[in-house]
């Protein structure tokens, strides 16, 4: 029997995850999203995360996507636990 293959489609983000990032975050995790059902967000090189990041990315873990927060700063990574969408981080 072939054993499936996991391949994401993964988004880099980089810098501030703000205001005034969010439509063009919104539109790469729309092409991510309809390039395959599995899709990584990489929040690595996030420096900052405000209310409105927060949104879109729980808007794209409810949709099903992965946050990716291993090596992403520790403010960046309390904001992601401290809004509970860790259940669903790499």
């Amino acid at each position: 029997m072939p054993s499936a293959e996991y391949n994401p489609v993964v988004v880099h983000l980089e810098g501030e995850l703000d205001l005034e990032a969010v439509e063009s975050v919104v539109h790469d995790l729309s092409v991510a999203a309809r390039l395959s059902d599995d899709v990584v967000i990489d929040l690595r090189d996030v420096t900052f995360i405000d209310s409105n990041g927060v949104g879109v990315l729980a808007h794209a873990v409810r949709g099903g996507a992965t946050l990716a927060i291993g090596d992403a700063p520790q403010h960046v990574r309390r904001v992601i636990q401290l809004t509970g969408l860790t259940d669903t981080v790499l």
